[in-house]
């Protein structure tokens, strides 16, 4: 080996062997709380507000379309105070909650006035629908 001076700024030169690392250390840090910084403690609340939308479309009707709509506007609420990431599966379900209500409430003004009117009577409902 040679008798070569240190290069400026006090390091020795490269002996071989290993790959020296590169210089200034390990980076910065990461962001505080995960990858986006934005906590995801509320999450389940979006999930179940489409869930409960979806199921007052398939099955339930009212009975979890007025959930939905209170769920959904808890989980935009923890969306926009960063508790939760998924603030849009909230709103899908509000409204969804929200079309379901009128359409039930649509549904029950035309049968009274089905009814009222005389174009179906109650016997027909109970041989057809089984009401």
């Amino acid at each position: 080996m040679t008798d070569l001076p240190p290069p400026p700024g006090g390091q020795p030169p490269y002996q071989g062997g290993m790959t020296p690392p590169p210089p200034g250390g390990y980076g910065a840090p990461p962001p505080p709380g995960g990858f986006g910084g934005a906590s995801e403690e509320k999450n389940a609340l979006g999930v179940w507000a489409l869930v409960l939308g979806i199921l007052g479309f398939l099955c339930c009707s009212i009975f979890t379309a007025i959930p939905a709509i209170f769920v959904g506007k808890a989980s935009e609420n923890a969306a926009a105070q960063g508790l939760a990431t998924n603030g849009g599966l909230g709103k899908a379900g509000r409204i969804l909650g929200w079309v379901q209500v009128i359409l039930t409430a649509l549904s029950v003004v035309l049968l009274v006035v089905l009814l009222g009117t005389g174009t179906v009577t109650a016997e027909e409902l109970s041989d057809t629908y089984g009401l």
